[in-house]
């Protein structure tokens, strides 16, 4: 079955990642087959790019994770075996939670600031068209934001879904903030989700804001976005001070040093500080499942909602768990499975335009499996030999497309999928040159993962 990643023109950043996407159906393409559906598929990546472009300047502070980074997220996933019959049954007998119980399965630290009365009841819709966008609750600290809401789709077969939503505050100056969503449409007359806002050091949430939500409907964005009113009660959290554990605790893992600064912990997620020795040979893309435990074995980790990481300076990033502000654990060690890792000097892949071939690669295992050139758009595909640990595991290439000409691109869309071959993942990316400096000769790209790994791993205490 295909897997689909999607991406937003990555301003490098992390906050940010809200590419639109629309549904590559790869399967039984050709290698050199275009879709039928390019012109729409850029008209709406562009304008998405546009937007992203916009976005850029003010939301430049924040990354997100090895694999995507991009300004405004799109990617959320739902897990549904982790919520206990007991908090399940507390949070729902509170009035106006039973919604949002599926939306807190995945994710024990926001189980527990539900419990602690974190929750907002909201109920703010606008309507356009037949279909009502309503925010039903939040749940919020200083540095993170939930908004939940309903989609309610009275048009018949018409598939419906979020293009873009902005927050504003009561003096209609646009908040300055991160956001992620899930960004696949549907045609059910119901659509319940979440929306996950990463909150700026500088800024605080306003205590009024107006939310402009724009709507796709059939893929096709509308003009006029609805706007929402609404309030939130900073006194729910402003008594939940953030705690602070020191740490800097200096790692050495296959030659390649970092230190753990420190932990900090929010009634929605944990921060953990990790600075990387500049002298390092290795860039490290990420860590497999890089968690809290404790001293009963229980885990606290990133469960696929949200922003995983954001760049912290130059060579730090800080990375974003479950919180752990309402356990108290006795003891707690910061572990991880696995550093996905490739040589600083191999991380620009180097494609020839004029023969379709790779000339600069980390190895064999990835090619070029198509190069489709026609006008100012490029399109690639490539083949990924992965280890069994990664054989469910897609991750993103790379969207800072440049030339030998020195033109700049723009990152429509991206793929993924798989074959009966597990081991072999397949990628499509799109490109748009946005300038005109000559007809190139080579293409690159920075790599933003690869699996391959150091040898090792880590385990350290933190209390």
């Amino acid at each position: 079955m295909a897997t689909q990643s999607f991406g937003g023109t990555p301003q490098r950043s992390r906050e940010r990642l809200v590419s639109f996407m629309l549904e590559n159906e790869k399967k039984n393409a050709g290698p050199f087959m275009i879709p039928a559906e390019i012109d729409q598929y850029i008209r709406n990546g562009m304008e998405q790019a546009k937007e992203l472009r916009q976005n850029r300047s003010r939301n430049r502070w924040i990354r997100i994770g090895s694999s995507l980074v991009a300004c405004l997220f799109i990617f959320v996933f739902i897990f549904s075996v982790r919520l206990s019959p007991a908090v399940a049954a507390y949070i729902s007998s509170i009035p106006g939670m039973e919604k949002i119980v599926e939306f807190l399965r995945d994710d024990k630290g926001l189980q527990k600031a539900a419990e602690h009365n974190l929750v907002q009841n909201i109920g703010a819709s606008g309507s356009l068209e037949g279909v009502t966008f309503t925010i039903d609750q939040v749940v919020a600290d200083e540095k993170r934001m939930l908004l939940f809401y309903t989609l309610k789709n009275d048009l018949s077969d018409k598939e419906v879904a979020l293009h873009k939503i902005e927050l504003f505050d009561q003096s209609g100056k646009e908040w300055e903030h991160g956001v992620s969503w899930s960004g696949m449409g549907s045609e059910d007359p119901v659509i319940r989700n979440r929306i996950d806002i990463v909150i700026n050091e500088a800024t605080e949430i306003p205590d009024v804001m107006t939310a402009k939500v724009t709507l796709e409907i059939d893929h096709i964005k509308q003009d006029t976005p609805l706007s929402i009113d609404f309030v939130v009660d900073k006194s729910k959290y402003k008594t939940f001070e953030k705690k602070v554990y020191p740490v800097m605790k200096e790692v050495s893992v296959d030659g390649q040093r970092f230190t753990i600064e420190q932990i900090a912990v929010f009634p929605t997620q944990t921060e953990v500080s990790i600075k990387f020795d500049p002298a390092n040979k290795k860039h490290v893309f990420d860590f497999d499942k890089l968690r809290l435990e404790d001293e009963k074995g229980q885990t606290f980790a990133f469960w696929g909602n949200g922003v995983p990481v954001r760049d912290n300076g130059e060579n730090g990033r800080i990375y974003h768990l479950e919180s752990i502000y309402f356990v108290e654990p006795e003891k707690l060690y910061l572990k991880t499975d696995g550093i996905r890792a490739l040589d600083k000097d191999q991380l620009q892949i180097v494609i020839d335009a004029k023969t379709g071939t790779l000339t600069e690669v980390p190895d064999d295992r990835l090619k070029l499996t198509a190069l489709r050139q026609v006008d100012d758009v490029v399109g690639m595909d490539f083949s990924l030999k992965v280890p069994p640990q990664d054989n469910h595991s897609h991750i993103s290439l790379g969207y800072n497309m440049t030339d030998n000409r020195g033109n700049e691109y723009d990152y429509v869309q991206g793929s993924s999928y798989s074959t009966e071959d597990a081991s072999i993942q397949n990628y499509s990316v799109l490109f748009k040159r946005k300038t005109n400096k000559g007809t190139p000769t080579h293409y690159s790209f920075p790599l933003s993962s690869y699996p391959v790994r150091l040898q090792g791993t880590f385990s350290v205490e933190i209390k």
